[in-house]
């Protein structure tokens, strides 16, 4: 951007602005991380000149410019330059309350007025619109309030209440739901996806400040959320920011007192050693973003940081940065174990991974206190034989307990998921060799610093058309929401048709093991041992989803060219074989 120094009467001042533009490419169906090209779609100029703003400019009370644009010195046609607000984005936040729930409020400024969601994104440049609209929503039938809520249930009720008039093609809009659960729950929680990416989050009005996150609490410690306005409206924003596709400023920068630190972790910076005073929490809270989340609010591009965009920190690197800042430990400092509970499986069968960050050294070592992929300091990553890696990202953001601790030495942090799908696709879609990567990263003074470590996968071809129904059963976008929410989400209706399928096609491990051994050559599909501990439970199922008994005539659907329970009857075969060898 240039203007001249002086310009002599008559000719006007003119403003030169010189702008890279860069064209968006949509992603395919069903997918919603688009890409940018590395280099400028085209390079424009831009000369303009300050005139009198016509209606209803003229009402905004800032400044109109008109001129030429021009792209290889070719004029392409005029342009105008409107101020139109002194806002950079704006969105709404539709909020609603259960049943015995209680949602954020205002609380005083300081100042004489109050601050509240609105106020709050104001300072970082936003217009929010707050809709408080259904209260006294009802309890889900199955679900006591005032327990800890499963990933499943949460999921189904927000489902259920969001607006469905709701175009987040035509308006960014965030749905909140408050519910009380209970305290040592979480204080919060966000969802990557419910129709479409960081759609919507959730607050816990009566979770609140165990002393277990922080003996920073101060005079919050042990209370609930509802009984601390102040510390309620921050973590609620905090979630709402999620939902924009900010991370942790642990991650990021450091931890500070700001949105999106950790709640324990501003406990801490504010009554921890830095200060020497433990009653400052929550009185002191800042209810504001720093300058680095501002700045991505504010310049992120659009798809990016929009409801329904770019899935949750799909812009933040995954794995191990190849930055030359980076500091990775060495294993006699920190070590980094992963295990899976085995080394082959079946093409749609969820791998069990389990990883464990360990001191090896001599001294504490600052780092975080959980490595869940959930609470976002651990990634995971796959890689295929042919070298396309894919990112595991998590389904449900779920930090509020999460905060850099002393970790002394000889001291472990372990966590576990099943690799199997998340908003990035299917982790193993074909069979081959895989690697799976972990990789655990936090900030330490602005240094990207962690550890890292993987293990090798194979997926075993199909040998059987059983082994084909199965995999075309279970890589379902539907069946993956179910396994990433944990199972019991019996309000995806094709994910209970498909694993009901599933359960009546197949024969446990331990009936196959003995129907091998007996020498029958029939093999049940391999994938269901994925889904041990996953498959709908016939009860629920029955009460839940009758009409899936209804379509079936009170049977599930069977596999190509089987008999009805087909393992059951190999395995009482075999059971018989083995009683006459013995």
């Amino acid at each position: 951007m240039s203007a001249p120094v002086a310009v002599p009467l008559p000719k006007k001042c003119e403003l030169t602005i010189v702008a890279e533009q860069f064209n968006y490419t949509q992603p395919p169906a069903g997918q919603f991380k688009g890409t940018f090209p590395a280099s400028p779609s085209r390079t424009v100029t831009m000369k303009l000149s300050k005139v009198p703003a016509p209606f209803p400019f003229s009402l905004t009370g800032g400044p109109f410019y008109q001129g030429r644009l021009f792209e290889g010195g070719v004029d392409k046609g005029s342009i105008t330059l409107a101020w139109v607000s002194k806002f950079f984005r704006r969105a709404t936040l539709e909020i609603d309350t259960l049943v015995g729930a209680v949602r954020p409020a205002p609380v005083p400024d300081g100042a004489g007025g109050t601050e509240f969601f609105d106020t709050v994104f104001a300072k970082t440049g936003w217009q929010l619109s707050v809709v408080q609209d259904q209260l006294n929503v009802p309890v889900p039938s199955g679900v006591v309030a005032t327990n800890c809520w499963s990933s499943a249930d949460l999921h189904a009720l927000m489902t259920t209440v969001r607006n469905p008039a709701t175009n987040l093609d035509t308006e960014w809009r965030v749905h909140m739901i408050v519910v009380p659960a209970k305290l040592g729950c979480s204080r919060g929680i966000m969802y990557d996806q419910i129709g479409v990416p960081r759609e919507g989050c959730a607050s816990f009005s009566d979770d609140g400040y165990p002393v277990s996150d922080s003996s920073n609490f101060g005079l919050a410690a042990n209370k609930k959320q509802r009984d601390v306005p102040r510390a309620f409206l921050r973590s609620a924003t905090h979630e709402l920011t999620h939902t924009l596709n900010q991370i942790h400023q642990e991650q990021e920068t450091a931890a500070d007192n700001s949105i999106m630190t950790t709640t324990p972790s501003v406990a801490d910076v504010l009554g921890g050693p830095a200060t020497g005073e433990p009653g400052v929490f929550p009185d002191q809270i800042k209810l504001a973003h720093n300058t680095n989340v501002r700045h991505h609010l504010n310049h992120m591009p659009d798809p990016v940081i929009r409801p329904g965009g770019w899935p949750f920190a799909s812009w933040f690197p995954t794995g191990a940065p190849q930055a030359a800042d980076r500091h990775d430990f060495e294993p006699s400092e920190l070590a980094l174990t992963v295990t899976a509970t085995t080394d082959r499986v079946a093409l749609g069968q969820p791998l069990d991974l389990t990883w464990t960050m360990t001191n090896t050294s001599g001294v504490s070592l600052r780092a975080p206190n959980d490595v869940s992929i959930e609470a976002l300091f651990a990634s995971i990553t796959v890689t295929d034989g042919e070298g396309h890696e894919r990112p595991v990202r998590p389904f449900v953001i779920l930090c509020e307990h999460a905060k850099l601790a002393e970790l002394e030495p000889g001291k472990s942090v372990t966590a576990s998921a099943k690799v199997f799908w998340s908003t990035a696709g299917f982790a193993f879609e074909k069979p081959g060799r895989y690697r799976v990567d972990v990789a655990v990263s936090w900030s330490a003074q602005g240094v990207m610093v962690g550890v890292q470590s993987g293990i090798d996968v194979f997926v075993d071809y199909p040998t059987s058309a059983s082994d084909n129904h199965s995999a075309n059963l279970v890589l379902h976008p539907e069946v993956g929401k179910w396994v990433a929410l944990g199972g019991d989400a019996y309000h995806l209706g094709e994910a209970c048709r498909r694993l009901q399928a599933l359960s009546q096609t197949a024969t446990p491990s331990g009936a196959r093991a003995a129907t091998a051994a007996a020498g029958d050559d029939t093999t049940a599909p391999r994938a269901i041992d994925g889904f041990a501990d996953m498959l709908p439970d016939r009860a629920k199922l029955a009460r839940l989803r009758p009409e899936l008994s209804a379509e079936t005539g009170g049977r599930a659907e069977r596999g190509p060219g089987r008999a009805a329970a087909p393992g059951r009857k190999r395995a009482a075969k075999a059971k018989k074989r083995r009683g006459r060898k013995g």
